[in-house]
């Protein structure tokens, strides 16, 4: 059954909100104030969720994507990339409130006007072609190119669609200057093998060096193909920048960095600190930590290959930087953060709302001082937040 409604608002995944029959229903793709035709796909007890047949009335704020596929990664490319920003301001102030009760400072968001090619990595869907999965479906739909990798990565996705795919279920690619391919599945590699400089076959590798290289303020570090580095090749800098103001830079101090991954943040930190301790518990980024901090002569930073929540028991620390996974702290890992009791603490989190149930946990024991948004995901609904907070004084 179809339906005339008119949108209200944009939920906090960038889906535009309207009510059928009282009911609140979701809609990807259409725009406050816009109206249109639409229909209901799934209907649950609480709300719905439909699909958007034909505009009636555009927003001005809606764009032509250069993107031609529906329902992928970037729900917001149809969206001014002003408003965009705008939206996710008022995202994040909306969400610490609502799911934290916090009315912390919060700056202006930081960005870039790269809103394309700016992944440096791509993970693929395959059925015959590359493609990706329809959101929240398994619905496959098969794309010729992505606008948001290099030009150099959609020139290998071109090669791979010519290729014969029937065996391979995904194909993973990671593009720093070098490209790394990691396929899921058997295929000849013959033609690819010229346009990519490491290729791993079902966790082997057939072709090239164990790791990928770049650089990042002047250091060099070596990504092996599981190891987390930050998605956004222009903003990974700016992130890093606000988290070292943040930390307050002192040579006579100690920072303990959680979830340390390779090692990124910990070199970087390593020339404005006494001593750096990084923590991860993934036995191969560890690996390739200890080998960037052996690449970059770095010798105050150490690395610890372990659960976070066991080893800071057993350290000291005057700061902490924590970097966690999108299902943010564990009420464990808070507990353990308060026993060492920082001075300063800064959070980088990708999720606003597991972020606002942690601080909400912290600010029993720290002021939130400010927070600082991100951009580091444009056309989608993700923001990244860089977080200060301050150990409260007693007062008797």
């Amino acid at each position: 059954m179809k339906h005339e409604v008119r949108c209200l608002r944009l939920d906090d995944k960038g889906r535009g909100i309207v009510k059928i029959n009282e009911k609140i229903t979701f809609i990807p793709n259409l725009l406050p104030n816009e109206e249109a035709i639409v229909k209901i796909i799934t209907n649950k007890k609480k709300y719905a969720e439909g699909k958007l047949l034909k505009l009636i009335n555009e927003s001005n704020d809606r764009v032509k994507p250069k993107c031609p596929y529906e329902n992928c990664g970037c729900h917001l490319k149809h969206l001014n990339y002003q408003k965009q920003l705008e939206y996710k301001q008022n995202k994040v102030k909306d969400i610490l409130k609502k799911f934290g009760n916090i009315n912390a400072k919060i700056n202006n968001i930081v960005y870039d006007n790269s809103i394309n090619h700016y992944r440096n990595k791509i993970t693929l869907k395959v059925n015959k072609k590359v493609g990706y999965f329809s959101n929240n479906t398994n619905d496959f739909i098969p794309i010729d190119r992505c606008e948001l990798v290099s030009e150099k990565v959609n020139d290998l996705i071109e090669i791979l669609n010519e290729e014969d795919l029937s065996k391979v279920n995904e194909i993973t690619i990671k593009d720093f200057n070098q490209l790394m391919i990691m396929i899921n599945g058997e295929m000849d590699i013959t033609n690819i093998k010229k346009y990519v400089d490491i290729i791993y076959i079902n966790d082997k590798l057939i072709k090239g060096e164990k790791y990928i290289q770049t650089t990042l303020k002047g250091l060099t570090f070596n990504i092996s193909k599981d190891s987390f580095f930050q998605i956004n090749k222009y903003m990974t800098e700016k992130l890093y920048d606000i988290a070292l103001n943040y930390l307050e830079q002192d040579k006579n101090k100690i920072v303990l960095d959680l979830y340390c991954g390779t090692g990124t943040i910990s070199l970087l930190l390593s020339e404005y600190f006494k001593k750096v301790i990084g923590i991860e518990i993934n036995k191969e980024a560890v690996k390739c930590a200890k080998i960037n901090k052996k690449i970059n002569n770095v010798n105050n930073v150490e690395f610890i290959c372990g659960d976070a929540g066991e080893e800071i028991k057993k350290l000291k620390a005057d700061k902490i930087i924590v970097d966690p996974p999108r299902n943010g702290l564990t009420k464990e890992g808070i507990k353990d953060i308060l026993k060492i009791n920082p001075e300063v603490l800064v959070y980088i989190s990708c999720d606003p709302i597991t972020l606002a149930r942690d601080l909400k946990l912290l600010n029993e024991n720290y002021n939130i001082e400010e927070i600082t948004p991100v951009e580091m995901f444009p056309n989608t609904y993700h923001i990244e937040n860089v977080v200060k907070l301050t150990k409260k004084t007693l007062h008797f």
